[in-house]
């Protein structure tokens, strides 16, 4: 019985095996690079998103104090 034995004709055009197993580790480094700037983004989001929250937050903090403030006032007044 004989094994045949493939040769880099049976590949698609002009790949070597190991520019396929390259370009794999490549793609593969390009998706994880992806995944990574995703996160990165994420991340900044995130953050962006907090500090609108806080923000947010701290003005109607302000407003309640100002509506205290006025009530305290007409009370006074009345």
């Amino acid at each position: 019985m004989t094994i045949p034995t493939f040769t880099h004709s049976f590949l698609p055009d002009h790949q070597s095996p190991i520019s396929s197993s390259t370009q794999l580790r490549s793609q593969t480094k390009i998706e994880s690079n992806s995944v990574k700037q995703l996160s990165k983004s994420y991340q900044g989001y995130q953050a962006i998103q907090q500090l609108k929250y806080l923000h947010l937050e701290a003005e109607i903090d302000v407003l309640l104090q100002e509506l205290q403030t006025m009530k305290q006032n007409n009370q006074m007044e009345s």
